[in-house]
């Protein structure tokens, strides 16, 4: 997995996953709750140059993850944007589609522009997690706050199994562009579809005979594993408290300006 690889490359990798989770949350849940276009973009940059200054890693690695959900978001806040509304309605833009405008109102804009900024600052912190820290020391860091251990349980399997479905379908597709099975929209489509249906199948004997070797070694339930030697890392806690305060206070003057 492409951001479990750069977590282990990063600066962060030794610092204690605590510090780095009470950053995460607090700067998400202070970007979820402003609700601003200001506040959501100032939370991006801010998580792309600590991955960089603090992580050591380069910004194109940063940028590139960020343009993944782009599409996704885009899609989402246009499907926002664009209502019919009745002929006659004051509207910014719009189109005349039998008798009634497709368009969108200024209300619409403030609401699918604020929603687009608060989702990619919400992305730059789970970002600052994941590229900083990888899911073995995150499932620790869960354990230390007393989460419930069958959710750290079952994250870790399923975290294992996801890799187990990706070998398998890369193999599957292997075996058949190898044969030629992609030569062509019909015997793309044919292929694709033999793909779907035997990835699930091989995957879940593939699952099964790890979690036979599990239990072949002893697992009763808990998977034990020992803890990382970490430096504190709590020089993360201030700068916490600085995020949190500018993002209030970026949102306190934007609501000044444009109330």
């Amino acid at each position: 997995m492409g951001t479990d690889r750069y977590a282990y490359q990063s600066r962060l990798r030794r610092v204690s996953p605590l510090p780095k989770l009470l950053l995460t949350a607090v700067t998400l849940a202070v970007c979820l709750c402003c609700n601003s276009v200001a506040v959501g973009l100032a939370t991006l940059a801010v998580m792309g140059v600590l991955i960089t200054a603090l992580g050591g890693l380069p910004a194109g690695v940063f940028l590139r993850f960020v343009r993944i959900p782009l599409v996704f978001l885009a899609v989402g806040c246009v499907t926002i944007l664009v209502h019919l509304y009745p002929a006659g309605t004051p509207v910014l833009a719009a189109l005349p589609v039998g008798g009634r405008l497709l368009g969108f109102t200024a209300a619409d804009l403030t609401l699918s522009a604020r929603l687009f900024c608060k989702a990619l600052g919400a992305v730059g912190c789970m970002y600052f997690l994941s590229l900083n820290t990888p899911v073995t020391d995150l499932t620790m860091a869960l354990e230390r706050l007393h989460v419930p251990r069958l959710m750290v349980e079952l994250m870790e399997l399923i975290y294992r199994f996801i890799f187990v479905l990706g070998e398998t379908a890369a193999h599957i597709r292997l075996a058949q562009e190898s044969r030629l099975g992609y030569r062509g929209l019909r015997r793309s489509l044919s292929s694709l579809g033999t793909l779907a249906s035997m990835v699930f199948l091989r995957a879940w004997r593939k699952a099964d005979r790890v979690y036979a070797a599990l239990e072949s070694r002893g697992y009763a339930g808990s998977l034990v594993t020992l803890g990382g030697a970490y430096r504190p890392g709590w020089g993360l806690c201030p700068l916490t408290a600085a995020l949190a305060a500018g993002q209030l206070a970026l949102f306190a003057v934007e609501r000044r300006l444009f109330p």
